[in-house]
């Protein structure tokens, strides 16, 4: 199962920087001086003032940034070593302070901890095999009372299909399975860069369900406040 960690951390090495400068993402209003976080999760996040964040599957740190101008003190970690790169560069482009660790979330540093909040958001977990595992690296993270914030599309919105935008949605994937979904990516664009051809030939993602979720947490000793 580990194999299908290096088909997605290519093609994540390979978008990162791609992903930086597309209009997908609200780099250059960040370059000037704006907070991109959405405002789903600028709400849900509250004041973070002084408060240690830390950012699983930060990509190329964005979010992570957004987050350090709301007044956090913030770490991003995600396996990309471009992303982790492309973080860097964008904090100290904009001499915004943030930690960047290039680590999968799902194997991460034991001596990561002492957080205030554990935030992750929109397409996290449909790369993740082992809920589990990313649970408990979520609450070994946070010090006592500390809180999880994980904002995601709802599970069935995975299981459509709609057809390059061209045609009615229709139910192609699991709701909730272990086993991976396969797309082959050779020659394609990604979300953020559809006019892009790219290299890694494929990804791997996984469906899981509201309950699988949210069992996977209370598993891991959370306690959901809200959802």
């Amino acid at each position: 199962m580990n194999d299908y960690r290096e088909f997605n951390r290519a093609w994540w090495n390979e978008v990162a920087r791609l992903h930086a400068d597309s209009p997908f993402y609200k780099t250059d209003a960040f370059r000037r001086g704006e907070n991109v976080l959405d405002p789903i999760a600028r709400e849900r996040i509250g004041d973070v003032t002084g408060h240690h964040v830390l950012h699983l599957q930060c990509h190329f740190g964005l979010d992570t940034l957004s987050i350090a101008r709301m007044g956090a003190k913030v770490t991003g970690l995600d396996f990309s070593s471009e992303a982790i790169a492309t973080a860097r560069a964008l904090s100290k482009e904009t001499d915004v302070p943030g930690v960047f660790i290039e680590a999968d979330v799902l194997d991460a540093p034991a001596d990561i901890g002492g957080f205030d909040l554990v935030f992750a958001s929109w397409g996290a977990l449909s790369w993740i095999h082992d809920l589990q595992q990313w649970m408990r690296t979520a609450a070994r993270a946070l010090k006592p009372n500390g809180r999880l914030l994980l904002i995601e599309g709802h599970p069935a919105m995975f299981a459509l299909d709609d057809h390059g935008g061209d045609g009615p949605l229709t139910v192609r994937y699991a709701y909730d399975s272990p086993d991976p979904i396969i797309e082959n990516m050779l020659g394609k664009g990604s979300y953020a860069a559809p006019a892009a051809t790219l290299k890694s030939p494929r990804i791997f993602g996984f469906a899981h369900g509201l309950s699988s979720i949210l069992m996977a947490a209370i598993e891991a000793g959370f306690i959901v406040r809200k959802f």
